[in-house]
């Protein structure tokens, strides 16, 4: 297994990142990258090559493309293919080593002062498996769904893609916390009925804890409480359907669990910085 050992602060830098399909058959092309390309495949699986090694990257799994190095696909998708990129740059040094770290404790390297900030080592695996996918995915979606429109979104997707670097090099000490199960529990309950009228006594019934854990551990762990979580995720969705789909408004806010249109335009515009139509005439200009 081969990982990249890195000192923080400061974190990798997010360049870009995206939201891609490969039909049937489609390859990931050649090419040898000056910056670092990670790719996290939500359903199917890749067949890429890097430095003459080939890796199958399957659902639920993630790589890390160094650069300097050649990588292609060595063979068609065998079925349709979503997946996340990110694109990053690395602003300190870093090294590819062979083994990585086992004791969570063990990433701090000096304790920062008045002046002086901690310093971490971070050993990131190349490729491997995420565990919590739910979680995951829930920033992959919040990295790409902040809206273009503000001149800081650029900065609010560091913190996203800082947060997702934390979680990766946790899971490879392989210590999930208490609060980030309860979180991964809550977020499937709440993927799983966004369409239905849900209140916290559900959620606290579907999975065994009290309505104000719930709530601290989401804002600890995700930053926002199961409410803003269920608002960000409905509208996440929404804008799918107003990208792809001819649907009347009316008709999506009840389709994501939203049954009164008025007030799913004014969370729409208070979220998004803008309103559902805008929003559409913006993605159908850019297509």
């Amino acid at each position: 297994m081969t990982y990249i050992e890195m000192l923080v602060p400061p974190f990798p830098t997010l360049i870009k990142g995206g939201y891609a399909v490969f039909e049937k058959g489609t390859k990931h092309f050649k090419r040898t990258f000056t910056v670092f390309d990670l790719i996290y495949v939500k359903h199917g699986e890749l067949f890429i090559t890097e430095d003459e090694t080939p890796y199958t990257v399957g659902e639920g799994q993630y790589i890390i493309l160094v650069p300097g190095f050649e990588h292609f696909g060595h063979k068609g998708c065998c079925v349709k293919t979503e997946y996340y990129w990110l694109h990053f740059s690395m602003p300190n040094s870093y090294e590819l080593v062979e083994e990585g770290i086992d004791n969570w404790s063990d990433i701090l390297l000096a304790e920062g002062d008045l002046t002086t900030p901690s310093s971490y080592r971070f050993c990131l695996p190349c490729f491997g498996e995420i565990e919590n996918n739910n979680y995951v995915e829930n920033i992959f979606e919040n990295l790409m769904s902040i809206s273009h429109q503000t001149p800081d979104y650029q900065l609010r997707q560091q913190l996203y893609f800082q947060e997702f670097l934390l979680h990766l090099q946790k899971e490879a000490c392989k210590i999930p916390s208490a609060a980030e199960k309860v979180v991964e529990e809550a977020v499937k309950f709440i993927q799983d009925h966004y369409t239905e009228e849900i209140k916290m006594e559900d959620l606290s019934q579907a999975i065994h804890f009290h309505p104000d854990y719930i709530t601290r551990c989401m804002q600890k762990i995700i930053g926002m409480t199961p409410n803003n979580y269920l608002n960000q995720y409905r509208l996440n969705e929404a804008k799918r359907m107003l990208a792809m789909t001819d649907e009347k408004v009316a008709n999506i806010s009840q389709e994501v669990g939203i049954m009164d249109p008025t007030y799913f335009s004014k969370l729409f515009k208070r979220l998004e910085g803008l309103s559902p139509q805008e929003y559409r005439r913006i993605i159908l200009r850019k297509k």
